[in-house]
């Protein structure tokens, strides 16, 4: 029975860890994981990121850092970023959620910044790695960008606010919508998501989205942004998502509140996106509109648990090293 002893607490220990685990919803392998899944669902998502289709899959969870590779550098305000992906109907879409206690949604003065949100691949799809922030001349990205100013639609006049009627309704008459300034298009001609081309530094240009769509949410100081498209890229320098090839991808937050803006953002590191026929891994909440969307990490609850848990393993190292059959031997031998 005694030499049993060990075995049995050493079963206990593993039982007590996983006990406290489950309670505290930690995941100790969350954070490593490399593949991001897109699950095959039966129905259409949503676009919006707050519903219970969405929030009950178990998300990714990317650590995000300041872009320090090219000035302006800089950010680093939302330390991380949780993913989810599905495929319906040979159709990709991503969610993106991270916590951001301002809502910033207009660029209407020069001071004034707006919140953002990006997820870039290789424009040829694959897994052949481009530079992390823009591309480079012969391994370009396709970005696909959410901005909250442009989803808000164009910003209204204050109260003593006028504008310069001008005669003429020409586009050649309006140099930044002429250039295709986003800021500038019509109400009509706004969209919340855009597709961009970047082959280096400083040659992001706006290309055909082929199909794709964008939508974002707030709540409880989480912005929460779907984007989808078809699969099958509708051109060249798009990347096509199909189940042989994982397609590598990376991700871009900016906070308005702080200024940030161009290269002043969080990004994450390059990762994997793979379309899969499985069903998405969820778990098992109630569909009701106050529940949380996940339960973010607790540092100080982390510590405690991980003391309680060297706690009871020096405990256990104690009472194998003093146990009674070991005292009982040593005396036996000596007589």
């Amino acid at each position: 029975m005694k030499a049993a002893l060990p075995r049995i607490a050493l079963f206990g220990v593993l039982v007590l860890v996983a006990m406290l685990l489950r309670a505290f919803d930690a995941n100790p392998a969350m954070a490593q994981t490399q593949v991001i899944g897109a699950w095959e669902v039966e129905e259409e998502p949503p676009m919006d990121g707050s519903a219970p289709d969405w929030q009950s899959i178990l998300p990714v969870f990317l650590p995000t850092t300041s872009q320090q590779v090219t000035p302006p550098m800089g950010g680093g305000a939302i330390e991380r970023v949780a993913v989810r992906s599905v495929n319906f109907d040979d159709t990709l879409y991503v969610m993106l959620e991270w916590t951001d206690r301002t809502a910033d949604e207009s660029s209407d003065r020069v001071e004034a910044f707006s919140d953002a949100a990006a997820i870039q691949f290789p424009a040829d799809g694959g897994s052949e790695v481009p530079a992390i922030c823009m591309g480079q001349a012969d391994e370009a990205v396709n970005i696909w960008q959410w901005r909250a100013d442009q989803q808000n639609g164009v910003p209204g006049l204050g109260e003593n606010g006028y504008v310069d009627m001008y005669p003429s309704t020409e586009d050649l008459y309006f140099t930044a919508r002429e250039a295709g300034n986003p800021l500038a298009q019509d109400e009509d001609d706004r969209v919340a998501v855009q597709s961009l081309l970047a082959g280096g530094f400083g040659t992001l240009e706006v290309t055909d989205g082929g199909g794709l769509a964008g939508n974002a949410v707030r709540k409880d100081s989480r912005w929460m942004v779907v984007f989808s498209r078809p699969m099958v890229a509708s051109g060249d320098l798009q990347p096509t998502f199909d189940g042989d090839t994982p397609v590598d991808v990376a991700f871009a937050i900016w906070d308005g509140a702080l200024m940030e803006r161009n290269g002043v953002k969080s990004v994450s590191a390059f990762t994997q996106l793979r379309i899969t026929p499985e069903h998405p891994p969820r778990r098992a909440v109630g569909a009701t509109e106050d529940w949380p969307a996940y339960s973010p990490s607790n540092p100080i609850m982390m510590l405690l648990i991980g003391f309680v848990v060297l706690l009871i393993a020096a405990l256990v190292g104690l009472f194998l090293y003093f146990r009674p059959g070991d005292q009982e031997s040593e005396t036996s031998d000596a007589t």
